[in-house]
């Protein structure tokens, strides 16, 4: 992270790039601003999700899979494990990349310590996900990391809604996450008890 923020410095020239004067992507869609943020938003979500889903059952995406499921076994099969890891690192931060692009061109600007903590959100939302919904296929698993990542923000903007000081946002966010936590250990303990209690 470290060295990825003096790359972006590097390659910026500059903290904080404005894009005042420049052709966003949403303004090439005929609605009014907010519904084309939203819409940009959806499009760009439907089509990460249908060429993951398309990659994923190809020869090569089974071997990334099975590398995640069970690197011993993989390699047992002749998958080269290694360039597996490696290639998922690509294509994750080439996600990351184009969310980076997106919020850049919703918010009029690109600034170098806008990723910091967004592993918070991204690990909230997996986890909100997988607490509302339950033994999903891969592409439903996919919808509801989407909706793990809104179910997350609207429990920040409650937050907020609710009157805290803005200045602890991050505090509140790392609260959210590990209350997210613990809800399968809660839930856990309490199917337990249900069984004893019968």
């Amino acid at each position: 992270m470290t060295s990825c923020h003096s790359i972006m410095l590097l390659i910026m020239g500059r903290a904080n790039l404005g894009l005042l004067g420049t052709k966003q992507i949403q303004d090439v869609l005929p609605f009014d601003s907010d519904l084309n943020q939203l819409l940009t938003g959806l499009i760009f979500v439907s089509l990460v999700i249908v060429l993951m889903l398309f990659f994923l059952d190809t020869k090569l995406g089974q071997a990334y899979i099975a590398t995640g499921d069970n690197p011993d076994m993989a390699r047992s099969f002749g998958i080269h494990t290694g360039r597996m890891e490696l290639m998922g690192l690509v294509l994750s931060n080439g996600v990351i990349a184009l969310a980076g692009a997106l919020i850049a061109q919703q918010e009029g600007y690109a600034d170098v310590s806008r990723g910091i903590g967004v592993i918070v959100v991204g690990l909230a939302s997996l986890i909100i996900g997988e607490v509302i919904f339950k033994s999903l296929s891969l592409a439903e698993r996919l919808v509801a990391i989407v909706v793990g990542s809104i179910a997350y923000q609207f429990l920040v903007w409650a937050v907020i809604a609710l009157g805290f000081n803005t200045s602890y946002l991050r505090l509140y966010s790392a609260v959210i996450l590990a209350v997210c936590l613990m809800i399968p250990t809660f839930k856990q303990t309490i199917l337990k008890g249900a069984k004893l209690s019968k």
